[in-house]
């Protein structure tokens, strides 16, 4: 009787472990509903020296407007025509200004999307163009995405914020042998690189983090859990598999003993 006990116990066990799951597989597990987290107050996209941009100019006066204008025109009754469906971008220089042709610098190192439009179109309204309105759009602002998801690459930011979260579901998101509780965000600064490790299965830790928003060359890296890492190696199959195997006959063996004792 003792020994049939322990021959279920032992099987319910091992039943137990290959049904569990993982506990470094799901996203977000410390939250719950209800539950609220202050963010980190820097979230929008800021310009920095190297992006590139375009910059468009509307008025009641066309011909002023087309001063501006870099890559488009305007028809005659002031709609915003884009004749060679490309844009011809400005470039943020390195002191972090914009150099319009016939307003000079402007400002934007530091600005949000807006905040930028906002400076040019300041500067336009107090020095030549009364009623002008100023629309700035990113052009080449990107991100890259390596290691272990479905699709690594690199991608483009088209909006003003853009969270970690957003980076890895443009890239497919985390594959299965990827280390969901070590993702890594490398990001420029003035200074150089700084490195930041997230805990995808903490919302906590995510929610919490300077790397939730991500910036222009932002590098993230998914690293590769132990699995995948052993299938790197020439004999990692071989060896995987020797160890499983030889788990599996000492644990018949255990059991041999236990039912014919």
């Amino acid at each position: 009787m003792k020994t049939t006990k322990l021959l279920i116990l032992a099987c319910a066990t091992l039943m137990v472990a290959a049904c569990s799951t993982p506990k470094n597989y799901n996203f977000f597990q410390d939250l719950s509903d209800g539950q609220e987290i202050t963010l980190p107050a820097n979230r929008q996209i800021r310009l920095q020296p190297g992006d590139k941009i375009s910059v468009m100019v509307t008025s009641k006066d066309p011909l002023m407007s087309n001063l501006f204008n870099k890559g488009f025109t305007s028809s005659t009754d002031g709609e915003k025509v884009d004749a060679n469906k490309v844009h011809v971008s400005y470039t943020v220089d390195s002191d972090g200004g914009l150099d319009i042709p016939a307003l000079g610098k402007v400002a934007v190192n530091g600005l949000t999307r807006l905040e930028a439009a906002q400076a040019v179109q300041n500067k336009l309204r107090e020095e030549l163009l009364k009623d002008a309105n100023v629309t700035i759009e990113f052009l080449d602002l990107h991100f890259a995405v390596i290691g272990e998801v479905q699709q690594p690459g690199t991608y483009w930011i088209n909006r003003d914020v853009f969270t970690l979260t957003d980076a890895l579901a443009s890239a497919g998101g985390i594959d299965t042998y990827g280390k969901r509780d070590s993702v890594m965000v490398i990001r420029e600064t003035p200074t150089g690189k700084k490195v930041y490790v997230v805990n995808m299965n903490s919302g906590r830790d995510v929610l919490t983090s300077e790397a939730f928003y991500i910036k222009q060359n932002d590098i993230i890296n998914v690293k590769a859990n132990n699995t995948k890492a052993r299938q790197s190696t020439a004999n990692g199959n071989e060896t995987r598999s020797i160890s499983f195997w030889t788990s599996i006959v000492s644990l018949a063996a255990t059991l041999s003993m236990l039912i014919f004792k």
